[in-house]
């Protein structure tokens, strides 16, 4: 869920923005956003970022922290060194060992009955 075809805009650590993110392009946030976002493209809030607000989104990577009601999307990647306090809606999701969740998982689109229990994986990708 890493790559991204387009060019992301990039909110860099020392940024800190108030209001509303919307957009078709993928974003980098390392900065704070307080304030609901709308990205149809990846979304990743690295470490360091923090989000404060709703989220919806094509994918979304979160190393950071995030908190707010509902994040929603397609793919959810929650990192080892993450801290999420929200509801999740999304058709994938992965939450690695050791990050910090507190909230609801929602599957959709998915048979929550069906033979395909839950997959575990451990963070392998360096410096992580």
């Amino acid at each position: 869920m890493t790559d991204a075809v387009a060019t992301p805009t990039v909110v860099g650590p020392g940024t800190r923005i108030r209001g509303e993110l919307t957009g078709d392009d993928p974003v980098d946030l390392g900065g704070t956003l307080e304030g609901d976002s709308r990205v149809t493209a990846l979304y990743r809030v690295r470490a360091g970022g923090r989000v404060t607000g709703n989220v919806t989104a094509g994918s979304l990577v979160v190393e950071g922290e995030l908190s707010g009601a509902t994040l929603a999307a397609g793919k959810v990647e929650i990192g080892a060194t993450a801290r999420v306090r929200a509801d999740i809606r999304a058709r994938t999701v992965a939450i690695a060992e050791g990050a910090f969740f507190d909230g609801q998982v929602h599957m959709e689109g998915r048979d929550a009955e069906g033979p395909e229990g839950p997959v575990r994986f451990r963070e392998k990708r360096k410096g992580r």
